[in-house]
């Protein structure tokens, strides 16, 4: 089921917005499925519901004698209940229910303080046989109880607790949107349409109240599709880098001259071709990211205008926060159809199982709550494009050190971050139950009359408008030194020096054209020496795609026509020059006359699919070395209470993933599931020593 409005695809002409009436729809187009549940959030909404008897007495224990007390008992990490818990209680909503709850991570906080549950757990009940760190709703309650009108509310202590340790360690937010999101505003009686109001009717209702927004919105990315590259390397000062300008790609190749069809997922109405004007914001489209009902939908090739099924009044009336949903729609789909462009972005991700992606999954993230929004401005940076409007990493929220317990293995495992992406373990597949396209082979295309087959997956090989294609579901990443920089090729930049390609009517067999000279399109920075470099996950799309063959840079051709009457379109005409000509006439470089197909590749780290402690990488699935007798007990000889193989072998589990239906059988029982020889390293590192350590501390290997 396509979900998305697609991205190069081809469709019927677009309907007239001006055409006659149709019925309105008002249907979810992805609604909840039946049983589906956030498991961890549910147990934290129920945790957080969760009633205790109040307390009337408790100990007025000196702090400082409180703290030496739980330290000599031993209390501390391991000790925590919840790593994650919701502040919730319907004591704090008793009044206002302006805010929404908070996601309190409680083990990063306590890593934190060290372990130092006194930090926060300053007394305890009278009662010597209640918990040591007594929770905070058990004291804290109403402000108005009658039996402890001296002790302040539960949301008064909640934010002395955190505003005054955040404020004091100069960490942490502080103000009211820096925990919370604010609940939406009903709307239903805030807006005023007339009957089947314009596209721009609903825009400019909107702006009546949002004035601001659509100031702050005329300067953004997902406006503009261009902004600054500041992790581009030599076009770090470039603002003028987009998918709308600059960038190119091997799935679609460029949006120039195809804008109407690209534009489908562009947050505003009619931009066709080059005249669009970005300073008119009644083109904006505001329902796009902010309708909560799930029925809104654009029109696939008609440049961003909405299908003339959408009952605007109703959306416009049930606005609210962005969500997976309205992200979704154009991200979960690009390239052309659901999963084809991004490793780890489908329709799956709508509503996830928790082993899919634990934050969307287990515990209902929306989006914008790791992509962080001010002012319309998204934080967040794909590898594909180099616009960005703020960096997002996981380390914002789980600290360098995210394995808070106090164990040998979370030592090892922290240290690891030193050096290896977090997704590099918890990703260790992508592409999990839906297939994604990792060929496009342009050469091939226009012929109408080759028959269509299907592959594994059930994914088409072939297509007239767009040439040969391979799939590939649930797959193991290529990894690569990536310090968070990248390399690209822009529009007009020379291909590799090498890159002979193959010219029209050459027909150079599939080994031939894995042979051939790749060029990058783009390509991570880093390096083994580079102690910013960490080992991080990619999937590689690789293709062939034209270049001119005399100025050898990449071509842009013109492929969704302007109207029935434009036969220079490739999807139209199938000519490739009358394509090539339009297309760079277009992009404002000269073409030759004279073209070629080459090899190239991009690079698109995997950033989503995060999978939950259990389900990432062991120990031994990377270190070949671990499968022997030996394991940690190589250099911690002294094997203490250790489980050593308990520990080193738990991990993702590809026989039950198999067993569910994943194409991971290549995947069971490997042991070097990263090349370190590849990265640079002599061999394994626990054998050989890491990038700047000396080891082995046990057995060296000649002695084994």
């Amino acid at each position: 089921m396509l979900l998305g409005v697609g991205v190069c695809g081809y469709a019927a002409p677009a309907p007239d917005a001006k055409s006659e009436a149709v019925e309105k729809s008002r249907k979810d187009r992805v609604p909840m499925p039946a049983g589906w549940s956030p498991e961890d959030q549910v147990k934290a909404e129920e945790e957080a519901k969760k009633a205790y008897p109040f307390v009337k007495d408790v100990l007025m224990e000196d702090l400082p004698l409180r703290q030496q007390r739980l330290r000599e008992m031993g209390l501390g990490l391991k000790d925590v209940k919840h790593s994650y818990m919701l502040l919730d209680s319907p004591y704090v909503d008793t009044y206002e229910r302006k805010y929404g709850p908070v996601r309190f991570m409680h083990a990063k906080h306590a890593a934190a303080l060290d372990g130092d549950c006194a930090a926060c757990h300053h007394f305890r009940p009278a009662d010597e046989k209640s918990p040591e760190a007594v929770a905070c709703r058990a004291c804290h309650q109403d402000n108005r109880q009658e039996n402890g009108k001296e002790r302040i509310g539960l949301k008064a202590a909640y934010h002395m607790q955190c505003m005054n340790c955040h404020e004091k360690m100069k960490k942490g937010p502080v103000s009211c949107e820096g925990c919370h999101d604010k609940r939406p505003v009903d709307h239903k009686e805030l807006v005023k349409l007339p009957e089947n109001p314009t596209p721009q009717q609903v825009t400019r209702e909107c702006l009546r109240c949002h004035e601001q927004a659509g100031e702050d919105m005329l300067t953004t990315a997902h406006w503009l599709w261009r902004g600054p590259s500041p992790y581009t390397v030599e076009h770090r000062k470039s603002v003028m880098s987009g998918k709308g300008t600059t960038t190119l790609n091997n799935f679609c190749l460029s949006a120039i001259s195809n804008e109407k069809r690209c534009t489908s997922c562009h947050a505003g109405y009619g931009w066709k071709d080059d005249t669009f004007d970005f300073s008119n914001q009644e083109n904006m489209d505001c329902l796009v990211c902010h309708d909560t009902t799930g029925s809104y939908k654009k029109a696939p090739p008609a440049a961003g205008m909405p299908d003339p099924k959408v009952d605007m009044v109703y959306v416009a009336k049930n606005v609210g926060p962005t969500s997976r949903k309205t992200c979704g729609v154009c991200h979960f789909s690009g390239g052309g159809g659901d999963a084809v462009k991004h490793a780890d972005m489908s329709a799956q991700l709508y509503w996830p199982d928790r082993n899919c992606d634990v934050h969307m999954g287990g515990y209902d993230f929306q989006c914008v709550e790791c992509h962080k929004t001010r002012n319309h401005k998204i934080s967040g940076r794909s590898t594909s494009v180099p616009v960005a409007e703020g960096s997002r990493a996981c380390e914002d929220c789980h600290t360098s050190k995210p394995h808070y317990g106090d164990s040998l293995l979370d030592h090892h495992l922290n240290k690891h971050c030193e050096t290896v992406a977090c997704n590099t373990c918890h990703s260790p597949i992508y592409s999990k139950c839906a297939a994604t396209k990792t060929w496009w082979d342009w050469s091939t295309a226009g012929d109408k009359q080759r028959e269509v087959h299907k592959d594994k997956y059930g994914k088409p090989d072939y297509n007239w408008m767009k040439g040969d294609f391979r799939w590939k579901e649930a797959s193991q990443p290529v990894y690569e030194w990536f310090n968070g920089f990248m390399e690209r090729r822009l529009l007009g930049d020379l291909i590799e020096p090498e890159a002979k390609g193959f010219r029209p009517g050459e027909h150079p067999t599939p080994a031939q054209k894995a042979a051939m000279t790749v060029t990058d399109i783009t390509r991570p920075v880093g390096s083994f020496g580079d102690p910013r470099s960490k080992i991080t996950p990619f999937k590689i799309m690789a293709g062939i795609q034209p270049a001119d063959a005399e100025y050898r840079y990449l071509l842009v051709p013109h492929l969704f026509p302007y109207g029935k009457d434009d036969v220079s379109a490739f999807w139209k005409g199938t000519d490739w020059q009358s394509a090539f000509k339009e297309g760079m006439a277009k992009a404002g470089l000269p073409y030759s006359g004279k073209y070629m197909w080459v090899a190239t590749n991009m690079y698109w780290r995997i950033e989503h699919e995060v999978m939950p402690k259990e389900h990432a990488l062991s120990c031994a699935q990377c270190h070949d070395s671990l499968k022997g007798e030996k394991t940690c007990d190589r250099c911690h000889q002294d094997a203490r209470d250790g489980r050593f193989r308990e520990l080193t072998e738990k991990g993702a589990d590809f026989e039950l993933l198999r067993m569910m239906g994943r194409d991971v059988g290549d995947l069971i029982g490997k042991t070097d599931y990263i090349d370190f020889k590849k990265l640079g390293y002599k061999g394994d590192p626990i054998l050989y020593g890491g990038r700047f350590t000396r080891l082995p501390l046990g057995q060296r290997p000649e002695k084994r």
